[in-house]
């Protein structure tokens, strides 16, 4: 995907260096409280509580200073390392800019609906997005048309309910999409982003994805053309007077080497769209950014361009294992949760096995944990989900596999939240109910039927 020149300078890693060059150097701070100052000054405070969080959090606590510009390059105005690293996290991703987020995708999804104005705006939703989505429209006062979305569709409900509603007569200023779900489902994006071009050719359009769960796609050639972004350049390079602008939230964490809440939030539009972006991280993101995050973002973008391919390879050929282990098993079966056909795709990385009824589900994702120390975050019904993530080994897959065929049979239900106008079981955070629907039988079982989830 890179040329040699180029993997070479995706790989450099400009921000972390600076944090580690001060990471170890024993700065003394006269700021904020440095919880760092622990690992350079052991002598400082020699409590049992103290030496408790040396412990458990080691050569973490070194990167926790309380630097900024002119030292380490600041947050809301990056002219140097951060800066740099942000670039070449862009260029990377196929981005025109790229903003780092420390607060998750919850922070990064906020950014983004600050930034594209969606105050007193019609924004067509797909309903089933993440919840911090539906509560920032909701706290910002957006004028909000639900999609209702099915894997079945052989046409996103987004675009067929942006087709009905041009139709009519009426408008849509922004439109939010989930490109990727918790489940394996994948927005097929291309087709997608075709038909928003369809519709929006001359009117032109803004547009938050949130495709949380797939940032590691970018850099394996086969799963590349998956994506978000991938989509929108090959649509843009065909419709270069398309007067689109796009925005695309990442939480890279969720499969990329970065800490948590490490998000990217990615620009492709116009220059004032860049700018929108920065004005709204400064007054969204909290003016205490981890610093430890911030060089994670940094250094994942570089491991992912240097290992990604090989590593989401290896994954994926675990990811078959699980798929044979259903083929030869008699109590196992592979479920799909869309068929590769219409509106969605299956994400290959995730595999979903289906034990026969809920109650052995339950057992069996009991006994991974408890016999075996296998942690499965996902029951639906009487399906277990399977992450293959860069970060699973060949061992703990054959561990994975022992366990499966030893073990057979199975606990009870998750609490829902409930907002005062939303129904939400989490995780992951997926809406059940939104605001204006109606609370009917079918749906309530069908809640009950989701509410099987982590313990």
């Amino acid at each position: 995907m890179w040329t040699t020149a180029q993997r070479r300078r995706l790989t450099e890693t400009p921000y972390a260096d600076a944090l580690d060059r001060h990471a170890g150097s024993g700065i003394s701070s006269f700021h904020a409280l440095p919880v760092g100052s622990l690992a350079h000054a052991p002598d400082a405070d020699t409590s049992p509580l103290a030496e408790r969080t040396r412990r458990l959090f080691g050569g973490y606590l070194a990167t926790e200073l309380t630097l900024g510009s002119p030292e380490l390059d600041s947050f809301f105005r990056a002219h140097r390392q951060l800066a740099r690293s942000r670039r070449l996290t862009a260029e990377a991703f196929g981005a025109d800019d790229t903003q780092y987020v420390t607060t998750g995708t919850t922070g990064a999804n906020q950014v983004a609906l600050e930034a594209l104005r969606v105050r007193g705006a019609r924004v067509l939703v797909d309903r089933s997005v993440h919840q911090s989505i539906h509560f920032a429209l909701d706290r910002l006062g957006a004028d909000v048309l639900y999609a209702r979305t099915s894997p079945e569709d052989v046409e996103h409900g987004v675009i067929t309910t942006l087709r009905q509603t041009l139709a009519a007569g009426d408008s849509v200023d922004v439109v939010v999409v989930g490109a990727s779900a918790y489940d394996g489902s994948l927005v097929q994006m291309r087709r997608f982003v075709t038909s928003l071009h369809e519709l929006t050719a001359t009117s032109g359009c803004r547009v938050l994805v949130d495709e949380a769960w797939t940032a590691i796609h970018a850099f394996h050639p086969g799963l590349r053309r998956l994506t978000a972004l991938d989509a929108i350049r090959e649509v843009l390079a065909d419709h270069p007077d398309w007067p689109a602008s796009f925005l695309v939230a990442h939480s890279t964490h969720k499969s990329m080497l970065a800490l948590r809440q490490g998000s990217y939030l990615h620009v492709v539009g116009p220059d004032s769209l860049r700018a929108d972006v920065r004005a709204a991280l400064y007054r969204v993101h909290t003016t205490s950014p981890s610093l430890p995050v911030l060089a994670s973002l940094d250094l994942a973008r570089a491991h992912a361009v240097a290992e990604g391919a090989a590593l989401v390879d290896t994954a994926l050929a675990q990811a078959d294992r699980l798929r044979e282990l259903s083929r030869r098993v008699g109590w196992l079966t592979e479920h799909r949760p869309v068929a590769s056909t219409g509106a969605y795709l299956a994400d290959p990385m995730k595999v979903h096995l289906d034990l026969g009824t809920p109650e052995r589900a339950q057992e069996v994702r009991a006994a991974l944990f408890e016999e075996y120390g296998i942690f499965v975050s996902r029951q639906d019904g009487s399906t277990l989900l399977f992450t293959m993530h860069i970060g699973v080994t060949r061992a703990q897959v054959d561990l994975l596999v022992e366990a499966l065929e030893t073990v057979c049979c199975g606990d009870g239900p998750e609490c829902a939240c409930a907002d005062e106008r939303y129904i939400i079981a989490y995780p992951p955070g997926i809406p059940l109910q939104v605001p204006g629907e109606q609370l009917t039988s079918p749906p309530l079982r069908r809640a009950g039927e989701e509410l099987y989830s982590t313990f």
